[in-house]
């Protein structure tokens, strides 16, 4: 038989190879061929198909399609099937009418936790002693193997002294099931969930007929258990390799009599609106971030749903209105003020003030240089004020020599290092001068 591992997903699942399922059907694409049906299930199909995935389908399968399903079952394939809590009043699923030919059954019920522990959700129930078959504990450590033509590697035979808390597994939005013979029962909710101590999981392995391989069946109540969400939390990972080595035919046996054992009736669960009104303050702890990086990106947060299209188009036969493009409706805007009328005398209109100049001398900005420096020649008189003088003057005659800082850096008076730039000018131009 060829190595395809189906995903259905033509029953409306939850559960498939392209949404929930991402990190199983990676796992399992790493040496198996992966394929995502829509189709009807048919004898055809299921031919060459060495294990089919049923994640929690919402929709009823017909009767040749169940048919299809047990003459596959029984002709040696593997199946998963996946449900979740209500049963089939939830989904609106005809599985058990499957299930009950090889002695399984959907119970109507949720599975809870007591505690609050490691997640405070009632309904994601941690469970750390409901393994029932010891091999499950026996083979958590060994890997798939898709080669078959490779033995399986050795593992040391470890003693356990308790196989129910061999392994530790996160239960999430599950229901519990109802297993008769010839079905064994494989997980159980243990003692500190509600109902107490009741099949979760179940088995079902056919008899060995000429060359072909067992028909294998399991059914887990939680579709939510090795979904990309939960599958890396606890031990859920280990646990789903050692289901998948069942179903793939990889030296992974069940004990029959262990799993068909009776189990503790059921008790009555106590008031569970008054424990839920019971508030716990908590500190919550951060979860670590996922190994895939993909699942935290949110591809399906903007979208553009098609669906009603078809139905406006008809409303518009419907309402005698034309199918064409909205045409652009011109607004026509109100004026909130009244109309204008005619003053009776014109308007008085205001002077504008004089404008706030700066007083300034326009002597000192239009008058020529000969002029400013006869004005400072009568102004400064006295031996006194000769450095003023010559300030002044040369801030005329040499403003770009008087606003540069060279004087002060090579600490001379103003006065004398004008008189020393006007003298050097001097020299230079009668240098420049022709002899006569």
């Amino acid at each position: 038989m060829a190595s395809v591992i189906l995903f259905n997903a033509s029953k409306g699942e939850t559960h498939s190879a392209n949404k929930n399922f991402g990190l199983l059907a990676r796992k399992l694409r790493s040496s198996a061929k992966v394929k995502h049906n829509k189709k009807k299930l048919e004898s055809n199909l299921l031919r060459d198909c060495k294990l089919l995935v049923l994640g929690d389908p919402q929709e009823s399968f017909s009767d040749d399609e169940l048919q299809a399903l047990r003459t596959y079952i029984n002709e040696g394939g593997s199946v998963a099937v996946f449900v979740s809590e209500g049963g089939e009043p939830n989904s609106g699923c005809n599985l058990n009418e499957l299930l009950k030919d090889f002695g399984v059954s959907i119970d109507n019920s949720s599975v809870i936790r007591a505690v609050h522990h490691k997640f405070h959700h009632p309904k994601h129930a941690l469970i750390a002693n409901g393994i029932v078959q010891p091999e499950i504990g026996e083979e958590k450590d060994t890997p798939l193997n898709f080669d078959t033509a490779l033995p399986s590697p050795s593992r040391p035979q470890d003693v356990i002294d308790e196989p129910s808390t061999s392994l530790s597994f996160v239960y999430p939005n599950g229901t519990t099931l109802i297993v008769q013979s010839p079905a064994i029962t494989l997980l159980s909710s243990g003692s500190t969930s509600y109902p107490v101590d009741c099949p979760i999981a179940a088995a079902w392995e056919g008899d060995k007929v000429d060359d072909r391989p067992r028909g294998k069946l399991a059914v887990l109540g939680s579709a939510d258990i090795f979904s990309d969400s939960w599958i890396e939390k606890e031990q859920n990972n280990q646990l789903c390799e050692v289901i998948l080595r069942f179903l793939l035919h990889q030296n992974v046996t069940f004990d029959p009599s262990i799993g068909r054992a009776d189990f503790e009736e059921r008790e009555t669960v106590p008031c569970i609106s008054t424990l839920a009104n019971i508030v716990k303050s908590c500190i919550r702890e951060e979860e670590p971030l996922p190994q895939d990086c993909k699942s935290l990106l949110l591809d399906n947060q903007f979208s553009l749903r098609m669906d009603h299209v078809t139905d406006v188009i008809e409303l518009y036969k419907q309402l005698n209105v034309p199918y064409e493009p909205l045409a652009l409706i011109e607004p026509h805007f109100e004026c909130p003020h009244p109309p204008l009328k005619m003053a009776t005398h014109s308007p008085k209109m205001m002077e504008p003030s004089a404008p706030s100049l700066e007083l300034f001398d326009l002597d000192e900005c239009l008058l020529d240089e000969n002029t400013r420096l006869h004005k400072l020649a009568n102004k400064y008189q006295s031996d006194k004020e000769l450095d003023l003088l010559v300030e002044e003057a040369g801030s005329i005659i040499i403003p770009d020599v008087y606003n540069s800082d060279e004087w002060r850096l090579n600490g001379i008076e103003l006065s004398k290092y004008l008189l020393h730039h006007v003298a050097k000018e001097i020299f230079q131009f009668k240098a420049q001068m022709p002899k006569e």
